[in-house]
């Protein structure tokens, strides 16, 4: 196992995700990619259609946060332990994302979190969304969140 992909939702389950990954990295020597995946550009035709200035000056703020927090966690495993790691925000839809990343960076795993109905679940249950699994042809970590 050389690369492992930690798909990230909510910064308050990250350090759990991010520590299985850990487990398994320090066992293979496998390079940790954190991904987050976050609303398309305020200025992007999409964007435009939601609403007042107001709103696309938060979103930009909201990603300016989620960036500098998915960065700062990379040099962190980097820093504490000894783990090549690398932090990765993208715009648009979570499945695109992943899969984007898994044949970009040759990812062997993905660990996600699973919580009844969260962005996993609608990831993996949803109609839009529909055989990510069978995509990807790679094992999926789910780790249980509270």
């Amino acid at each position: 196992m050389k690369n492992i992909l930690v798909a990230i939702d909510k910064p308050k389950h990250a350090d759990r995700l991010i520590a299985e990954a850990v487990k398994l990295a320090t066992l293979t020597g496998a390079k940790i990619w954190i991904l987050h995946v976050t609303e398309p550009d305020p200025d992007s035709f999409r964007a435009l259609e939601a609403g007042p200035q107001f709103l696309h000056d938060k979103r930009v703020e909201d990603r300016k946060k989620e960036a500098a927090f998915v960065k700062q966690r990379a040099e962190e495993l980097a820093e504490r332990e000894n783990i090549s790691a690398e932090g990765v925000l993208i715009k648009g839809a979570i499945p695109k994302a992943i899969v984007d990343k898994v044949e970009e960076h040759n990812i062997d795993l993905i660990v996600a979190g699973h919580k009844r109905k969260n962005f996993l679940y609608d990831l993996f249950a949803g109609n839009t969304k529909k055989d990510l699994i069978d995509e990807l042809s790679i094992p999926l970590l789910a780790v249980p969140l509270g």
